[in-house]
């Protein structure tokens, strides 16, 4: 299941879902060696960590990279907790949580044999500037001299923003401002630390020299990529980093999600990335009951509403949309309570500081118990919007498409239109549900 980012106040929250692993001749914690085949739809683009920025391959740049800090390598909501990485410890906040002093590990190598060193540590977060990282304006620009890089990347130099010391092993961190998720920005592929001498600019199919159990040997966008064990790690935090149990991982793309299913069930393949449609759940669930292996995802599946344009630059059209829309439908097209949830949020369950509640229903409390329309037809009214004509644009990267569809064959007593549209063509400036009502 692909990670949905969310778009504050602009969005129907629909869906807490659950993501789903098909295991094949997947590894078990009791054999080493062989190869893990993993498939998906398409590649996700490049394999800079500092640049890439998408669920499907930051779960492959976590297993070749590190950072100082990273998250526990363990499922469940534990893995929300963040441990020492390449760093020997979370070091405590200075100078009223401005500052902060991290201490390496020794003997951690790259791939490439070199020692990873403060001065390496340096040239990345330098690096994150000049390569016009993602996040550098919003997750970064908090570090001293952050502002003086924002503007003249080439240069970027951070200075008094991240100090080496190479005598005492360590790298100081100084901030503007205390920052209480600073450590979890550095636990992101964006944090990773490469050596000092990676090109400053974005390395497209090219890997970058890495720390974790795996590397990257090849990469083609258009059909695989291979990694292998990287010949110079050795185990240093079994919470961070633990030992592999595949010798090799193969990644292949250009397969319809309909046909990962059939690889997997046929023993092709391991692992897919994608949601197996929701026809073949029953099937899987009859045919491979102990090859089905559901983890929840910290995700939600939802359709952004455009505020610029009528009727959803209306509050009232807005909560109506949210107060009518039949949750557990929705659930449903997603395989059912066993693989995704109602959820009323942008929070998901299980995400540290979620707490259960739900104010779009019947009985507003903390579960979704199904939807007002009164309450939705007085808010049309007091919209004035009814009328309005709704257009449902769907694709793989905004709206999913099975909820693209859904949202257009009931309209929820809204006049819409179903439009189906690729990424790469001409969509609103927040994609999703806009138009009349």
């Amino acid at each position: 299941m692909t990670l949905r980012r969310w778009l504050h106040g602009s969005a129907l929250a629909l869906t807490a879902a659950a993501g789903l692993a098909l295991g094949g001749t997947a590894q078990a914690a009791d054999h080493m060696g062989g190869t893990l085949r993993l498939t998906g739809a398409s590649a996700a683009g490049t394999i800079d960590p500092q640049i890439n920025y998408t669920s499907q391959f930051w779960s492959i740049l976590v297993l070749t990279n590190d950072g100082l800090v990273s998250f526990k390598k363990v499922s469940g909501e534990a893995s929300n907790d963040l441990v020492p990485d390449l760093a020997t410890a979370l070091p405590a906040p200075q100078d009223g949580g401005k500052t902060y002093v991290f201490t390496l590990r020794k003997g951690v190598k790259f791939s490439n044999g070199k020692d990873v060193t403060p001065e390496d540590v340096v040239a990345s977060f330098q690096r994150l500037f000049k390569v016009s990282n993602p996040n550098a304006g919003s997750w970064y620009n908090g570090i001293v001299g952050a502002d003086a890089c924002l503007k003249t990347p080439a240069t970027c130099t951070l200075a008094g923003g991240v100090v080496a010391d190479d005598a005492a092993n360590t790298v100081t961190f100084h901030l503007t401002a205390p920052d209480s998720e600073f450590f979890y920005k550095l636990a992101t592929p964006f944090g990773a630390v490469l050596p000092s001498d990676t090109p400053a600019k974005d390395l497209g199919t090219t890997p970058a020299a890495a720390t974790g159990p795996y590397m990257i040997t090849s990469y083609d966008p258009q059909k695989d990529m291979i990694l292998k064990r990287n010949p110079n790690f050795k185990v240093f935090s079994k919470d961070a980093q633990p030992q592999a149990y595949a010798d090799e991982i193969d990644y292949s793309f250009g397969a319809k999600p309909e046909d990962e299913v059939t690889a997997i069930q046929n023993g092709q393949q391991d692992w897919m990335f994608d949601s197996p449609p929701s026809d073949r759940l029953p099937e899987m669930a009859s045919k491979f009951p102990t090859s089905i292996h559901i983890n929840p995802l910290f995700a939600i599946y939802y359709a952004p509403m455009n505020v610029n344009i009528a009727p959803f630059n209306n509050k009232d059209a807005r909560l109506a949309v949210n107060y009518a829309i039949n949750r557990k439908s929705t659930v449903n097209i997603y395989g059912g309570p066993r693989l995704a949830v109602p959820n009323c949020q942008i929070l998901p369950p299980g995400f540290p500081g979620y707490k259960a509640y739900c104010p779009y229903t019947k009985t507003p409390g903390t579960k979704w118990s199904g939807p007002d329309l009164a309450k939705a037809k007085d808010l049309m009214k007091a919209s004035g919007q009814i009328g309005q004509k709704v257009t449902v644009i769907s694709d793989d990267q905004n709206v999913d498409p099975a909820l693209g569809t859904y949202l257009g064959e009931h309209p929820v007593h809204l006049h819409s239109e179903h439009q189906e549209q690729r990424a790469d063509q001409h969509q609103p400036v927040v994609p999703g549900l806009s138009g009349r009502l």
